[in-house]
Parts: structure tokens; C-alpha cells; sequence
């Protein structure tokens, strides 16, 4: 593979402390879908899980100089309104908002123009010097990719909730005239977890049980999780990739995360 080719090729990764995915998808290439899931060893860092999984994945090559788009999940973020945005800040910002958690780590930001806000959020240092030495590397928070997907793909509803659920966090968002006016996450280990955080939120932004729209979107549980939620709330959505962006390869699989299906289709 030449330089110039190596320099145009991207790899995307989806790093959790339950596994990893490893993706490479080209839209103008039907068939070029490639992913790879690391179950992740709790014994070890997750800078050595990443080279564990980056052995195991067969497409990745040895050679460096890809564009790399990573994604952290963490419920660690926290966000800056824009007249507040100074990257010179973000450690101290981060700081304040988690006072006691590991301070070896390498704040990052996303910066949604449409939204108004930045979103910093934590690397660990290990993990983040492995990742950037693989190439030129974005990092990003499943926050900020749902937090983009609102701009991208509105909705029909001018006020309405989101929920994300994946893996052992719910995030949800309100959002209205297509701007997310609150987000939050919490750790839910069940259904009556997320169902309870839900409802508080819920009723917290003044949402109707009758008359507004909850859109539902994620991987665990979904379609048992909007049984449970249908008898709180009339008006719910599914969001389903295969019915949001156009059928190919990457959203037929059913098994890449949500959040990763959209940075990749929404680039």
C-alpha cells in the first residue's frame, strides 16, 4: 500500500471497558465492511487490551499513517457552553466536575458548532499515546455522536426526548427546535434502572405522557426496553439504522453499535 493510500484509509474504533470494535467501512466501496469485536481482559490496561485486539483483527495493517476515529465510552463528560470554550481550561474544567476520579488522563473536546457547546472528555494517557501513535487521530464521546446525530437527522417533532441505550449506560437527551437543551447519563444495570432514570427526567423537562415524543435508539435491550417505557409513555419511536440511513453492508449486520454505525454513515 502506498503512503498516499495509507494516508486516506480510516480505522474505527469503538473502546469500552466491556470490549472493543474495530470497524473499517468505505460507503462508495459495496462489500468493503470489515469489524472486529476484542472482549476485553479486565486484568490488563486498556492501551495493552488495544494491542491485544489490534493483533487479533486481520484487516488492520502494520503500517501506520490511517485516519483514526476513535470512540471512548465514558460517562466522565461534561459540557462548556462556547463563550466559555477555551481549551487552555478543559483539565481544570474536568476537574471540577469529577473531582476524584484517576488524574492520569488526556482531556479531549468535541466541538458541536450546530449546538452550541463543547463536550471534554477523558483518555487515559496509556490508551491515548497508543491510539495517536497509530496515526492522525479524533476521539470522540457517544455523547457527542448522539448529540450530533440531533442535528443531522431531525425530527419531525420540535420538542421531543432521546434516548440512547447501549451497554451499561443510558444517555438521554431533550431536545427542542432541534438544539439539546439537557443531557444526562447514568449507570443502569437493568431495565428498572433506566426506566426510573428516564421518567425523572421526563417529568423534570415537563414532558407530557400523552402528547410528546420519546425516540428510542441503541443496542441493549431495545425492543424489550420500549414495552416497558409504552406503559409510561403513548408516543415512542424506534430508531433503527436500517431505516434511517440507506441500506449497505455496515447496517445490515446488526451487531455494530449504533453510536459507531453513525459516526462512520454520518461523516
Amino acid at each position: 500500500m502506498t503512503k498516499d493510500k495509507n494516508l486516506n484509509r480510516t480505522l474505527s474504533i469503538r473502546i469500552s471497558t466491556d470490549g472493543f470494535c474495530f470497524c473499517n467501512y468505505i460507503p462508495s466501496q459495496p462489500g468493503s465492511l470489515n469489524y472486529h469485536f476484542y472482549e476485553t481482559d479486565k486484568n490488563i490496561s486498556l492501551a495493552a487490551n488495544l494491542k491485544k485486539g489490534m493483533e487479533e483483527c486481520q484487516f488492520i495493517s502494520n503500517e501506520k499513517n490511517c485516519s483514526i476515529k476513535c470512540i471512548i465510552e465514558t460517562a466522565e463528560f461534561t459540557t462548556i457552553p462556547f463563550e466559555f470554550d477555551n481549551n487552555e481550561d478543559y483539565r481544570q474544567y474536568y476537574r471540577h466536575c469529577f473531582p476524584n476520579v484517576n488524574g492520569n488522563v488526556e482531556i479531549v473536546a468535541n466541538r458541536l458548532n450546530a449546538q452550541g457547546f463543547t463536550i471534554i472528555f477523558p483518555v487515559e494517557k496509556g490508551l491515548y499515546e497508543e491510539i495517536c501513535s497509530l496515526g492522525e487521530t479524533t476521539f470522540y464521546t457517544p455523547a457527542s455522536i448522539i448529540a450530533g446525530f440531533v442535528t443531522r437527522m431531525p425530527q419531525d417533532n420540535d420538542k421531543y426526548m432521546l434516548a440512547y441505550l447501549q451497554g451499561r449506560y443510558s444517555l438521554f437527551m431533550s431536545v427542542k427546535e432541534g438544539h439539546v437543551e439537557l443531557m444526562n447519563i447514568f449507570g443502569c444495570g437493568n431495565g428498572q434502572d433506566m426506566l426510573f432514570y428516564l421518567l425523572s427526567m421526563w417529568k423534570e423537562q415537563g414532558f407530557s405522557q400523552t402528547d410528546d415524543t420519546l425516540y428510542i435508539c441503541g443496542d441493549r435491550n431495545v425492543e424489550e426496553n420500549m414495552l416497558a417505557i409504552g406503559k409510561f409513555i403513548r408516543h415512542k419511536n424506534r430508531l433503527n439504522p436500517n431505516g434511517i440511513f440507506a441500506q449497505n453492508r455496515l447496517n445490515m449486520t446488526g451487531e455494530v453499535p449504533f453510536d459507531l454505525q453513525t459516526l462512520i454513515l454520518c461523516e
